[in-house]
C-alpha cells in the first residue's frame, strides 16, 4: 500500500494503478463543482492524479477494510482552477457501509484528477 495524498489539485500525488490509503483526511481545497451531487455539505478532500498510459477501464473503490467513514469520489478532467466533472461516486461501495466506487474509461496521456472526501 501507498499514502501521501495530498491536500490540493496543484499539489496531487501523481499515481500508478495500484492501493493507496489516505490516514487522515485533513485536505485543505474543496472539491469544486461537486461532482457527486449529494447534497451533503462537501469537505476538503485529499488529491491524486492520474495520467493514462493507455486506453482502458478504470475502477477506483473504497471498500477496504480500514475505512470506517462515508466517503465520496470526484473524477475531472481539466487544470486545477478549471476542472470539469469525470466521474463520481457516493455510496455504490460494496463495504463498509457508506463507502464509494465508481468505474470509467480513460485516454491515453490525459491526467484525472481524483477527489477523496467525507461526509462524516
Amino acid at each position: 500500500m501507498r499514502t501521501k495524498a495530498q491536500n490540493t489539485c496543484a499539489t496531487a500525488l501523481p499515481i500508478v494503478p495500484g492501493i493507496y490509503t489516505i490516514a487522515v483526511m485533513d485536505g485543505t481545497e474543496t472539491p469544486s463543482p461537486d461532482c457527486v451531487s449529494s447534497n451533503v455539505n462537501e469537505r476538503p478532500a485529499e488529491w491524486y492524479s492520474y495520467i493514462a498510459t493507455v486506453d482502458t477501464g478504470v475502477r477506483i473503490t473504497t471498500s477496504l477494510p480500514q475505512n470506517t467513514t462515508d466517503t465520496r469520489i470526484h473524477v475531472y478532467i481539466g487544470s486545477c482552477g478549471s476542472l470539469a466533472c469525470y466521474a463520481s461516486d457516493d455510496d455504490s461501495g460494496a463495504s463498509p457501509p457508506y463507502s464509494a466506487m465508481v468505474t470509467f474509461n480513460v485516454v491515453a496521456g490525459t491526467t484525472y484528477r481524483i477527489a477523496f472526501d467525507a461526509f462524516w
